[in-house]
């Protein structure tokens, strides 16, 4: 049974801020203002921009929208933009990488998003992927 806090259908992450959570098995990665896990996914690109995460896609992993860099703690703000997808949504980037959250992750500190596929990883407050094989 779905309530208020989960919506059946995954929604773009809260306009806002996003900071640093020490994780006991990850480490440091990146959340946003409700404390969810953020996400990169490896089949995007950074440069030139470009999202591989399309249509049925974001139902499991809804973009992180747009944060006011005034409103970011610990994570670097290189490459800090607002990406344009094809789809017209606007996409929060870190190091010009787009980043999500996963609908699997149900309370804070969750990270069931980590290694899905062996394509989905947590993000680094560099915008490294946490935990991927180089």
């Amino acid at each position: 049974a779905a309530n208020a806090d989960s919506p059946a259908v995954a929604e773009p992450a809260d306009a806002a801020g996003l900071s640093v959570r020490k994780d006991p098995e990850l480490g440091d990665i990146v959340v946003d203002k409700r404390g969810m896990t953020v996400y990169r996914f490896t089949q995007d690109s950074a440069w030139p921009m470009k999202t591989a995460c399309t249509g049925d896609c974001l139902k499991k992993w809804p973009v992180v929208a747009p944060v006011s860099k005034n409103s970011v703690e610990g994570v670097t703000k290189k490459g800090f933009v607002t990406f344009d997808r094809p789809d017209g949504i606007k996409q929060q980037t870190i190091d010009c990488w787009p980043i999500y959250t996963f609908a699997g992750d149900e309370k804070p500190g969750d990270v069931n998003g980590q290694g899905v596929g062996g394509t989905w990883f947590a993000v680094s407050p560099d915008s490294k992927l946490v935990g991927a094989k180089k």
